[in-house]
């Protein structure tokens, strides 16, 4: 599934928190694969987003651009 996301807002959250992107994956219970993908805007599963979205306490809509 092809999506256009909001991938400057994870960035944001990454550096906020002072994540790497292993750290970012494992807080979010995905896999360094998974992340590149979201991050390119590649294959990205529903399912990734709203772990993403729970672990950065955000509502899903923040990760779509409309």
């Amino acid at each position: 599934m092809t999506v256009n996301l909001n991938t400057k807002i994870i960035e944001e959250f990454m550096a906020e928190n002072r994540l790497t992107k292993k750290g970012f994956c494992t807080r979010c219970k995905i896999s360094v694969a998974t992340y590149y993908r979201i991050m390119h805007n590649k294959d990205v599963n529903l399912r990734s987003l709203f772990k993403i979205a729970k672990a950065m306490g955000v509502p899903i809509k923040t990760l779509f651009i409309c």
